[in-house]
């Protein structure tokens, strides 16, 4: 059955350690910078696409498989906290403005999609402190009571996400053939 508990409840969040952009390298060991959260990945990934030195590397907070990445910092409430999980096998080096969620017993898909639901944006949005740079702790988001469904249920949920965000792929595939299709009918006849 489903319960509702708070995210401190349900393993630890784990704040990085700062990683500056020009520490970042062509080649070395792997790093997730918090902006890259917005830029670069969207629910998921399996890779960093930065690096850091080795001895930098040493000293950082790591993350695992499962772990779910969130963002301390952003441009805005609503983005605030955005959740990423990783599904990758290295460890990698979490930056200073962003937390992973570690040791949560939860499917991390199922945790990175409910942290994007309207109601988990409602609550991160109440907790976010600032305008123009936004802010919010890991503490703040461990208050957040989360509804929690039993682990075979949330490999249904997102699977069914899944599914559905296939469509929608397709959906939009096909839309843009038809648009240049349309583009182009008069001069292709």
């Amino acid at each position: 059955s489903w319960e509702w508990v708070r995210i401190r409840s349900l393993g630890e969040i784990v704040r990085g350690s700062g990683i500056k952009r020009n520490e970042t390298v062509q080649q070395g060991l792997p790093c997730v910078r918090y902006g890259e959260l917005y830029t670069t990945y969207q629910t998921l990934f399996t890779s960093a696409v930065s690096f850091i030195a080795p001895d930098l590397y040493e000293k950082c907070k790591h993350f695992s498989y499962g772990d779910v990445l969130m963002t301390l910092t952003g441009e805005n409430k609503p983005d605030i906290a955005k959740a990423v999980a990783y599904l990758g096998t290295e460890p990698i080096a979490a930056s200073g403005d962003l937390a992973f969620w570690t040791q949560h017993g939860m499917n991390p898909l199922f945790l990175s999609y409910i942290m994007a639901s309207p109601y988990i944006i409602a609550r991160k949005v109440a907790l976010a402190t600032g305008d123009i740079i936004v802010h919010i702790s890991g503490d703040k988001l461990g208050t957040i009571l989360l509804p929690v469904p039993p682990l075979a249920e949330q490999e249904r949920i997102v699977a069914c996400i899944q599914e559905a965000e296939l469509v929608i792929e397709n959906y939009a595939i096909k839309a843009t053939a038809l648009q240049k299709l349309q583009d182009s009918f008069p001069e292709a006849l």
